[in-house]
């Protein structure tokens, strides 16, 4: 069982009553100070420097008692406009195994986003911003079924969306939004049944949209100003389900059959969320006003 601790000095549990006092005091998980340490080395220091051998100075840090073992786990690690975050992700951030909350965001970081990434089997949230890091989104994200939102932003990652993000049964939240993300979007996203907000603005992807991610959600997608080049008509059909996704600023093209102008669908979102297209692009058959 994990009590929440507060720095270090006062304990308290969910019903805030206070913890026992155990006759050892609790010491800080071996693994995650090693790591909390290599990790600060590379890409810190941000805000105010640690003293090493005080953990009430790791600002960004949380800490949580395990009763059983009476050892300090971090659960969180979490650090805002951290403008003298730098260099590339060390792959001992896969050692932090009881993290909830991992946020780095800011700064210069480089390079790519670690593997090791998929061992934080505990994380409810992730989020990296930062305009160095490259390659791609890990596929080892899906072992990550326990997250509940995803923020990847700002970034220079240019790679495809891994497929095993539908392995993300529990994501509430995605934003994928100011990237280069490029390829076709994932069919894997139909697999996120509990997604309430969904946002991949200003990326480079690619191909027509996968009417079938659509299903069962009560959120609309927005992926302006990507390259997407077809949106299958039936998501405008009155027996549909679906809510018809937001594609401002693509590369949809060609002619829109006259059953669609008769439905309430496209009367209510449809100019909506057409409009706009890249230069050279739209359908030959609307007029939008300005």
């Amino acid at each position: 069982m994990l009590i929440c601790l507060s720095w270090l000095l006062m304990g308290c549990s969910s019903d805030d009553s206070p913890v026992e006092v155990k006759d050892t005091p609790p010491h800080l998980n071996v693994s995650d100070s090693l790591a909390l340490v290599k990790i600060y080395n590379t890409i810190g220091p941000w805000h105010e420097k640690w003293d090493l051998n005080d953990i009430t100075t790791w600002n960004g840090v949380t800490v949580t008692l395990d009763e059983m073992t009476n050892e300090m786990r971090v659960t969180g690690l979490e650090v805002y406009n951290g403008y003298g975050l730098h260099s590339q992700i060390p792959k001992e951030i896969g050692h932090l195994t009881e993290l909830r909350s991992l946020v780095l965001a800011g700064g210069m970081l480089e390079g790519m986003i670690p593997e090791e990434i998929g061992n934080l089997v505990n994380l409810e949230r992730l989020t990296f911003d930062g305009k160095g890091l490259t390659g791609g989104i890990p596929e080892s994200i899906g072992n990550l079924v326990k997250l509940r939102r995803l923020d990847i932003i700002n970034t220079s990652l240019s790679d495809t969306i891994p497929e095993s993000i539908g392995n993300l049964a529990s994501l509430e939240k995605l934003f994928l939004y100011d990237n280069r993300l490029t390829g076709r979007i994932p069919k894997g996203f139909a697999n996120l049944n509990k997604l309430k907000s969904a946002i991949l603005n200003n990326n480079q992807l690619t191909g027509t949209f996968p009417v079938e991610i659509l299903k069962g959600k009560t959120t609309r997608f927005l992926f302006w100003n990507n390259n997407i080049t077809e949106l299958p008509f039936e998501v405008w059909n009155d027996d549909s389900e679906v809510i018809a996704p937001d594609l401002q600023g693509n590369r949809l093209s060609g002619v829109v059959p006259e059953w669609v102008f008769g439905t309430k669908k496209w009367q209510e979102d449809g100019m909506m969320c057409t409009r706009g297209q890249q230069e050279g692009y739209g359908y030959e058959n609307v007029t939008y006003d300005h």
